[in-house]
């Protein structure tokens, strides 16, 4: 592989892990959106592998 090879296979493997972390930071901000049912957000967050929203307590709403 040359040089400009190599370079253009790292921008693009750079490329696509920025567009994976944007996927990853938009899923995050719809399971942490209290907004949404919390059951589809609790089963994206396991199958994505992200951490479960933090439940709501209801005496402070």
């Amino acid at each position: 592989m040359t040089p400009q090879q190599t370079q253009a296979a790292l921008d693009a493997a750079e490329n696509e892990l920025c567009d994976l972390r944007g996927f990853r930071a938009l899923a995050a901000a719809f399971i942490n959106d209290p907004t949404h049912d919390p059951d589809t957000r609790r089963v994206l967050a396991q199958h994505l592998g992200l951490p479960e929203p933090r439940r709501e307590n209801s005496a402070h709403v």
